[in-house]
């Protein structure tokens, strides 16, 4: 079977990984715990510049959840307490606090 070329795989730059991140964030379904471990199984693969990005946007997504939560109104960024468990598992793989970040929430 040939390899993918990372092009191939994550789409120029990243791209497609990106996307990806980006569908997933404010879901309520599988697809977030989903979403958690494929990212913690290809994270060290990314191009550097799609690692980037995906940190700061669920960065982002953390900082407008904890406004939403902390008004108790509005739509919550992260969803549900359960997807922003899995999203804190994310947020791991470029903090250094010593725990593992594919660890089930």
């Amino acid at each position: 079977m040939k390899k993918l070329t990372p092009e191939q795989a994550w789409g120029f730059e990243g791209l497609m990984a990106v996307s990806a991140v980006r569908y997933c964030l404010g879901r309520r379904t599988y697809i977030v715990s989903d979403c958690q471990e494929w990212l913690c199984a290809i994270w060290d693969k990314l191009p550097e510049k799609a690692q980037a990005i995906i940190q700061r946007d669920v960065e982002e997504a953390f900082k407008r959840d904890d406004e939403a939560r902390e008004s108790g109104k509005g739509h919550l960024e992260l969803g549900h307490d359960c997807d922003r468990r899995c999203w804190e598992q994310v947020r791991k793989l470029w903090r250094n606090d010593g725990e593992s970040p594919c660890a089930k929430p």
